[in-house]
């Protein structure tokens, strides 16, 4: 993989590939071009068969304060439409770790304020340390967290939605995990294990069906498939069962022994 970057940092390590947010000096607050070289990592990742985990992280103290608001700082000298080409880049980076086909982890602490937070619920898990704070930011900027919100609300209730972006004041991560933004909360020494215990959870599944369950539970909660369309839904299921994975998942269940995964 190229590993020239300058706002981001890529270890491979086997099937995980570790992606640092790497602007510590400014807490890792967004720019375009961190934004762009993510996307880029993100594209080569996703492509890889071999890599099976992403965990995002960020150098230094925090994991990413949201928008570095230098970038946006120039905004009035740019049309409504050179603005909006502008942030859409982070939108599609969005976009991007929510499909991306591994599975997705964020370990995040220190200061997770708008757009990290947007960054750690695109992810399929949330790993906090215990000193984290979350801020949805904007509404004290006089801004709105659009870009975000998507990916949020597929993670907080209604009332929860209302409560922390309406308001923007600052919360714990006690009160992140409680609402439902963050999975698991580790302590300082602790994210390692944390992180192999997950992944160890998904030693026993298919990896081609990891993957297939994962684009398929995103299509649901998108409104892509509902349960009117059996047709789909019943199509998936039977070339599933016709697949290697499910053909050697069936028999070696019947025949009592471990399976033998085509990845």
């Amino acid at each position: 993989m190229k590993n020239d970057y300058r706002y981001i940092e890529i270890q491979l390590e086997g099937p995980v590939a570790r992606i640092n947010l790497n602007r510590p000096e400014r807490h890792n607050a967004l720019i375009l071009e961190l934004i762009d070289e993510l996307s880029l990592a993100l594209d080569e990742v996703a492509m890889r068969d071999d890599i099976h985990f992403v965990v995002l992280s960020g150098n230094g103290r925090s994991f990413c304060a949201g928008a570095d608001l230098n970038w946006f700082y120039s905004s009035e000298q740019l049309s409504l439409e050179q603005n909006t080409e502008r942030y859409r880049h982070l939108a599609n980076l969005l976009l991007k770790i929510f499909q991306l086909p591994q599975i997705t982890i964020a370990a995040v602490r220190g200061n997770v304020f708008g757009g990290g937070i947007g960054l750690m619920a695109a992810c399929d898990f949330v790993l906090a340390e215990a000193n984290t704070r979350f801020m949805f930011s904007e509404v004290k900027l006089g801004l709105l967290p659009a870009t975000i919100l998507s990916f949020v609300a597929k993670r907080l209730s209604v009332q929860n939605l209302r409560k922390w972006i309406l308001t923007g004041n600052l919360f714990v991560v006690n009160e992140a995990h409680r609402i439902g933004l963050v999975d698991e909360i580790y302590n300082d020494d602790d994210l390692e294990r944390e992180l192999s215990s997950l992944m160890i959870s998904f030693e026993s599944a298919s990896p081609s069906a990891i993957k297939k369950a994962k684009l398929m539970i995103n299509q649901v909660i998108s409104g892509d498939i509902d349960v009117a369309d059996t047709t789909t839904t019943s199509a998936i299921l039977a070339e599933a069962l016709l697949s290697h994975d499910g053909q050697e998942g069936i028999h070696a269940f019947l025949e009592k022994r471990n399976p033998k995964w085509k990845n």
